[in-house]
């Protein structure tokens, strides 16, 4: 779900290393790309771009003047890993290879458009699928992460009383406080689902607890202002795990899971939160 293959392009328009220059701008202008994988023997050797043309003669050959040093992901990356290199390096498209052997290409509009989906165009925040993606990165590296499950108190009520317009108003305006109370290196957000908003975390148990009080009193304290109180509960959960790698989404969703059980129970007890911890 979250690996390049799911989403790369295949098979790919390449060029062979025994073309000429004049060929690779013709079936680039053809295509309307801005670069070629270059092959070899169906080995990806280079690549050559636009502005490897224009510092060309036309009769040259596409193997004197390609770009040599490519730079490439794997099939089993993650898109996060992929986008990142993307980003780092400045580059529109990324060969996929395999075992020497290119497979697929990833584009910046592909990446886009996946990234887009990845948005809750109400809050303005990521989404569900982000916050997985995230999680199963710094789980699989070995991070210790906590996940803290925010729900908002008699929501249903708050809509049928004053209408969905409010509602998503408070959902904007929550997801805006919370925002301004996460350390964006060390606190994942997403609206996860409804009224429920979800924070992976690499701080330590004690430090979200501290976290999770000021986005409480904030909430409670702009909503006085509107005039319509409002209370947010939530419930914490984190500890260390070991996991085999492909059990790490078995791995979040338990986490996730305890902490939205944890602020059930919070909002019935009528406390603040609720911490959950394993060891």
């Amino acid at each position: 779900m979250f690996e390049v293959q799911d989403i790369m392009s295949s098979p790919v328009h390449t060029i062979c290393t025994d073309k000429s220059v004049f060929q690779a701008a013709s079936y680039m202008r053809k295509l309307g790309f801005g670069g070629l994988p270059v092959i070899n023997n169906d080995k990806l050797v280079g690549i050559i771009t636009s502005s490897d043309i224009y510092f060309s003669h036309p009769n040259r050959l596409v193997a004197d003047s390609m770009t040599k040093r490519v730079i490439y992901c794997s099939l089993d990356d993650t898109i996060w890993d992929a986008v990142t290199q993307m980003t780092k390096n400045n580059i529109k498209r990324l060969p996929v290879v395999n075992r020497g052997h290119l497979v697929g290409l990833l584009t910046k509009g592909t990446v886009v458009k996946y990234m887009g989906n990845q948005y809750d165009p109400l809050t303005g925040i990521h989404n569900s699928i982000y916050i997985y993606q995230v999680a199963d990165k710094l789980v699989t590296e070995g991070h210790e992460i906590s996940v803290i499950f925010f729900d908002i108190n008699d929501f249903g009520r708050i809509n049928k009383e004053h209408g969905h317009v409010y509602g998503n108003k408070c959902l904007k305006i929550i997801a805006e406080i919370i925002t301004k109370n996460i350390d964006v290196n060390r606190d994942f957000l997403c609206r996860y689902g409804g009224d429920e908003f979800v924070i992976v975390s690499l701080r330590k148990v004690n430090e979200v607890k501290i976290m999770v009080q000021r986005v409480v009193v904030a909430v409670k304290k702009e909503s006085i202002e509107m005039g319509k109180p409002l209370a947010i509960s939530a419930g914490v959960c984190g500890g260390q795990r070991k996991h085999a790698r492909n059990s790490t989404n078995k791995v979040i969703e338990n986490l996730i899971n305890r902490a939205s059980l944890a602020s059930t129970k919070a909002k019935r007890l009528g406390k603040e939160y609720l911490l959950c911890v394993d060891e």
